[in-house]
């Protein structure tokens, strides 16, 4: 099956590249994500949470890592969890543990799943699944695309909210009859809940609610909630006891993780409380764009903090220009080019604490702004 419709070419220099992410550090206003801070900075953060504890995590194992698992998991609805190095080791390993307790290798995803397009193929060369891909390439998995499926399956992996395709999500009732589908035919249902903490205002739903259709769940730390990198896999006790086996094979129980744990423990208490915020800005931010032509956004009402942005310019035309507009107005409105043709780029804005410290009203007129000077000139 192709991959996503918009090529993954690349019209600008490294140097060029690397001159605009300069710009943008130096605005002092951005869309996108939360504040930078030094690495310094970030570590002072961190200390009044480190000085509750009395000591690292150690191989897995202490109050720190434990404490923190066990509030995730009961946030997802699961009865265990396992803090992991990366998603990629995370979900990996549940498809294994659920081919093995199946005994079958076969597992289904999305054709823009993450395993599909950035792994290198992970899941085949160190893990002997074979997939099978599902659903149309710029849509939600629908319960119909269930029914073409006709070889055994071990687990179906369903992503809330889907990235490739500007952080689509399908409806409860949706989700549901998938569910009940896996539960029927005995298929263990996976959740690549990289993006999950912004869902819930879309499906007025708790994480736990979501999180409990599914019988493994995977969330990041450092995209949303800012953290510095780590992953967390939730499940039954049994599930995450055969985690904590396969994460000594794979060489991640690693013999202190307590910088990522502690950013990601932050980061959940700092930002949980304002994904509602993030996906109403994320709301007005692409009713904005819309209101301009050649812009558009994937989906047009973003039901997350996600979502994409289409402006019909190659990025050889379009890109200088946005720096020296972010130059000027000292505003970095858009990142580097998610996917690109030679008529139009394609950029991924996800939405957090910066764009909360700009008014809609200052938005609306810096994107105004943006579409006359740089769009419609």
């Amino acid at each position: 099956m192709d991959r996503p419709n918009i090529q993954k070419i690349n019209m600008l220099s490294s140097d060029f590249k690397k001159q605009y992410l300069r710009t943008l550090a130096n605005c002092d206003n951005s869309l996108f994500r939360h504040p930078q801070r030094t690495m310094t900075e970030r570590l002072q953060s961190l200390l009044p949470l480190a000085a509750q504890y009395s000591e690292a995590d150690c191989y897995g194992q202490g109050e720190l890592v434990n404490e923190f698992e066990q509030q995730v998991a009961a946030m997802l609805g699961h009865e265990a969890a396992l803090f992991l190095p990366s998603g990629t080791m995370a979900q990996t390993m549940a498809l294994r543990i659920w081919a093995e307790k199946k005994h079958c290798n076969q597992v289904a995803f999305h054709p823009t799943s993450h395993l599909q397009l950035h792994e290198q193929n992970a899941y085949q060369v160190l893990h002997g699944l074979d997939s099978c891909l599902v659903g149309k390439l710029n849509e939600v998995i629908n319960r119909a695309d269930l029914d073409t499926i006709h070889i055994p399956l071990a687990a179906l992996l369903l992503e809330l909210p889907m990235r490739e395709i500007g952080g689509q999500l399908p409806t409860w009732k949706e989700l549901e009859a998938q569910q009940k589908w896996a539960k029927s035919q005995g298929i263990a249902l996976h959740l690549d809940g990289a993006r999950l903490w912004s869902c819930s205002e879309y499906y007025q739903k708790t994480l736990a609610e979501i999180g409990s259709l599914f019988d493994s769940v995977y969330v990041s730390f450092y995209k949303d909630l800012d953290g510095i990198a780590g992953a967390m896999l939730t499940g039954s006790a049994e599930f995450i006891d055969e985690a904590r086996i396969w994460t000594r094979r794979l060489g991640g129980n690693l013999i202190t993780l307590f910088p990522d744990i502690l950013a990601a423990k932050q980061g959940l208490t700092d930002n949980i409380p304002l994904m509602p915020d993030f996906v109403a800005k994320a709301a007005t931010i692409a009713k904005l764009f819309n209101q301009h032509f050649p812009t558009h956004t994937i989906p047009l009402c973003p039901p997350c903090n996600l979502f994409h942005l289409v402006i019909e310019q190659s990025a050889k035309e379009l890109m200088p220009k946005v720096m020296k507009w972010s130059e000027q107005y000292n505003m970095a409105l858009l990142p580097l080019p998610r996917t690109q043709t030679d008529t139009s780029c394609r950029f991924e804005i996800s939405i957090g604490q910066n764009a909360l410290k700009v008014s809609n009203h200052d938005w609306q007129k810096a994107i105004a702004s943006f579409a006359h000077d740089i769009i419609l000139d």
